[in-house]
């Protein structure tokens, strides 16, 4: 279906119907989108394309907003929810307008009832949700019925399993948080990245509090937790409460970027002097400098040439990387174009 060329000085006939064409037009181009955009968020082909996360590849790729990605990323991951429903709609059987209503209220028990009432008018659709969402209002266990998605890994990861168990309660206070947050623009749409976001930032207002650092002066130079990580015959591991791990290789070679070493006997050394490692962060802002990224948390510096390769510790060779940014860097040895700052 393509979109009517705009003509001027037609009947008013031929004007609404071309309007009406051009609008059905749209509704189709928005729901491909929304369907390319969620096979590229579930199987994390924004790495391929040198992006650490979704909203990475929406912001510097796509060019979108924060308001348009996190739209993008709320519908891909709530069509995902829904099987049922994400399946109408890529048969062409459910339009992007009534998609876009229905699955603000549907769960996957309820799906299958909201197709039903799709089947109507939209403006019989928009009073049904609008019930639903009132009645939602009213019993708070019923206020996220759309839980977000899990990460999917690729099968060479062995990733480090950690679940919890939520009560009802707990459960619709964490989801309420979670869509505030969305709206608010700029959250990671990864789960375990989100969790370490939290994390860091209860661990910084704890700090702050016990006026560990001066007020508003939070010392950004340091990481927020130290990790201590073993290498032994071009080996590391990291030891965490599912055991010893061992580092890929470009986790090894993001480590060997940023990092203090401590040799049994010898005195401690950093791959790169604390002076020049505070400047480069200062100049950067202290934000990470992937392209649509602008992370402030788990700040690492990366040698943009590699030390390996004669390059050194001069700022100009340095640059500032969240630590997902760096790590999808070393995996894929480059990836995404590195501004350098004199």
């Amino acid at each position: 279906m393509s979109a009517v060329s705009y003509i001027p000085d037609q009947s008013a006939a031929q004007v609404h119907a071309s309007l009406q064409h051009s609008l059905a037009t749209m509704d189709n181009a928005h729901q491909c989108a929304v369907l390319w955009f969620g096979e590229v968020m579930r199987r994390r082909l924004f790495r391929d394309l040198g992006c650490s996360s979704i909203n990475q590849y929406a912001l510097s790729k796509l060019g979108f907003s924060k308001t348009r990605t996190d739209d993008f990323v709320r519908l891909a991951r709530q069509l995902e929810n829904l099987p049922a429903v994400r399946e109408a709609v890529a048969s062409g059987d459910l339009g992007y307008t009534k998609a876009r209503e229905i699955i603000s209220v549907a769960t996957v028990e309820t799906q299958d009832a909201w197709l039903k009432a799709a089947k109507g008018t939209r403006k019989e659709l928009v009073h049904e949700v609008k019930k639903a969402k009132q009645a939602a209002k009213v019993d708070p266990a019923q206020s996220e019925l759309l839980p977000s998605s899990p990460p999917v890994v690729a099968p060479r990861q062995l990733p480090v399993r950690f679940q919890m168990d939520l009560t009802p309660e707990q459960e619709a206070r964490r989801a309420a948080m979670v869509e505030r947050l969305h709206k608010l623009g700029g959250v990671p749409a990864d789960r375990a990245e989100l969790l370490l976001e939290a994390l860091a930032a209860l661990l910084e207002t704890k700090e702050l509090q016990g006026q560990k650092y001066p007020r508003g002066c939070l010392d950004k130079s340091r990481p927020p937790v130290q990790i201590h990580v073993h290498e032994t015959a071009g080996r590391m591991t990291v030891l965490t409460n599912a055991g010893e791990r061992e580092l890929s290789r470009a986790e090894s070679e993001r480590m060997r970027c940023d990092a203090a070493v401590c040799k049994h006997g010898g005195r401690n050394t950093t791959t790169i002097p604390p002076r020049i490692r505070r400047e480069v962060l200062a100049r950067d802002k202290h934000r990470c400098q992937a392209p649509g990224c602008g992370r402030t948390r788990f700040l690492e510096v990366h040698h943009i040439k590699a030390r390996v390769k004669g390059g050194g510790n001069q700022s100009e060779n340095l640059v500032t990387l969240c630590a997902a940014c760096h790590r999808l860097w070393h995996e894929r040895r480059g990836g995404f174009q590195l501004k350098r700052t004199a």
